[in-house]
């Protein structure tokens, strides 16, 4: 096809998507031809195919005419950012609409984000549509798998290390001065990312959609400053502030230390979206009141305490309660070592409303570490390595597993050894599931279909892996000093 024929195509997909008007075509056209660097263009009537072939085939004539110096993905990926760019409006333009869509309901307004975040490829649904996604019945209820293809794996000593490591401009991949970035080929494009901002607790905050799509509307809420992720008493306000904007929405926190925390530990923020996880059916047990507020400890393998009410005031203030008492508890029995020189407590929260009554889960966290588990006693233990190694964040906790690329191979390979080709036995990929082969050959039955065998199998490491994280296990000892622990929190001065 000619370029002419391609940006054809590209800008009558853009009217078609209403990234913008007709009367924007000959001011769109020039500028995509002046990237090419191309004197001649033809108007051509033409029937856009999908976004992602129009944009590969953009992709692949600008590298072949040395536009691009590289092929590789990110390069192709920054490029096909930088052509969508062109198509969107400004930002101050997109958040004049958002807010007229907002004077109709909250719902409206993040409709026509999250629909702009899609057709302007900046969540590219096509490359996600390939991420593999089950779930599986545990003595907790569904837990959720996905493998993401679009994000690579990151060592927790890795993520630690990033926590103090500036980029310089911008700071990080969540600072608000990434909009409109065209990134290089260590950086990912931002250039047709739309960002919205909002308050939190008389701060400046921005939302937005996050292009990895772990769960339907997958949002980031991030602060504007590039400061620290913590969790204090305002970060419950925050929530709660959230919640009052997008009542539709839940919103969530990762801890603030290592280990516990998630993948980007340098820049305050929540993770958000319209779905609901597997901890929003759990099993409670009613522990007792403070005030208005209901108590529960959750049947769960993290220990979460769940609170409700419908008085913002006294939520905030049992929820300081139980992060104050939790920074400060201690119980060397159960491993829970705590101290002043350094704090090994905190809290993941997640918040949701419905009608006028606000609900959070509060799962405690504690990030210690020695000798027998270097990386975490209540991170994931050695032996489930084989299937995750990253911290368990927010998602992880709410009972959706994010495993990594690898796996969607590594699997695929499991399934033929099971199924008799012993051949692949020494397969390097093969090695790291050596333990958990030997598992899955003494149980599998073949005359059951091995690829659903497998995924259960994995739901139920998964299982195993989140109770590592619990700082109370599911037994009568853990139970007993975790309902304790609760009704000091209600009892306390």
């Amino acid at each position: 096809m000619t370029l002419s024929q391609l940006i054809n195509e590209l800008i009558r997909y853009g009217i078609d998507k209403k990234l913008l008007s007709k009367l924007d075509y000959n001011y769109v056209a020039n500028r995509l031809i002046a990237i090419y660097n191309e004197k001649k263009f033809e108007k051509l009537d033409v029937k856009p195919r999908d976004i992602h072939s129009i944009l590969a085939d953009l992709a692949k004539f600008a590298y072949d005419k040395g536009i691009i110096e590289s092929n590789d993905v990110v390069t192709f990926d920054n490029f096909k950012a930088k052509l969508m760019d062109e198509l969107l409006p400004k930002p101050s333009e997109v958040i004049r609409v958002f807010k007229d869509y907002y004077n109709i309901s909250p719902k409206h307004a993040t409709n026509y984000l999250y629909d702009l975040a899609i057709n302007s490829n900046y969540i590219q649904a096509k490359r996600n549509s390939q991420n593999e996604s089950w779930s599986g019945l545990t003595k907790y209820g569904l837990l959720e798998l996905t493998i993401n293809l679009a994000k690579p794996e990151k060592d927790p000593k890795l993520i630690a290390l990033q926590k103090s490591i500036s980029y310089g401009y911008p700071k990080c991949h969540l600072c608000v001065e990434n909009e409109g970035y065209t990134g290089h080929i260590g950086y990912d494009s931002k250039a047709n990312m739309r960002i919205i901002p909002i308050t939190l607790n008389g701060e400046n905050w921005r939302f937005q959609y996050s292009p990895y799509a772990y769960y339907p509307e997958h949002s980031i809420v991030l602060n504007e400053e590039h400061v620290p992720m913590v969790i204090d008493d305002n970060t419950f306000i925050k929530l709660i502030d959230f919640l009052d904007l997008f009542p539709h929405y839940f919103v969530g926190s990762n801890a603030g230390l290592t280990i516990v925390g998630g993948s980007i530990l340098s820049h305050e923020h929540f993770q958000a979206g319209n779905y609901k996880f597997p901890i929003e059916s759990a099993k409670e047990v009613f522990i007792g009141k403070y005030k208005s507020v209901s108590i529960s400890r959750l049947i769960w393998p993290m220990s979460t305490i769940r609170i409700s009410s419908d008085n913002k005031l006294e939520l905030i203030d049992y929820t300081s309660r139980v992060l104050n008492q939790w920074r400060e508890y201690k119980n060397k029995d159960l491993l829970i070592i705590n101290s002043n020189d350094e704090i090994h407590n905190t809290i993941t929260p997640i918040a949701r409303k419905n009608d006028n009554i606000y609900t959070l889960d509060l799962i405690l966290r504690n990030n210690y570490t020695n000798d027998e588990y270097p990386d975490g006693v209540f991170h994931v233990h050695p032996k489930y390595y084989n299937l995750k190694k990253e911290n368990l964040g927010l998602i992880e906790a709410m009972g959706l597993g994010v495993l990594p690329p690898r796996l969607k191979q590594e699997f695929k390979l499991l399934e033929e050894i099971l199924k008799g080709n012993h051949s692949l036995m020494n397969n390097p990929a093969i090695q790291v599931h050596k333990e958990w082969l030997e598992t899955l050959q003494a149980d599998y039955n073949h005359n059951y279909e091995v690829t659903k065998f497998i995924r259960e199998e994995a739901v139920k490491v998964f299982e195993k892996i989140l109770e590592c994280a619990g700082v109370f296990k599911q037994d009568s000892t853990g139970i007993k000093h975790f309902e304790e622990f609760i009704k000091n929190t209600i009892n306390m001065k």
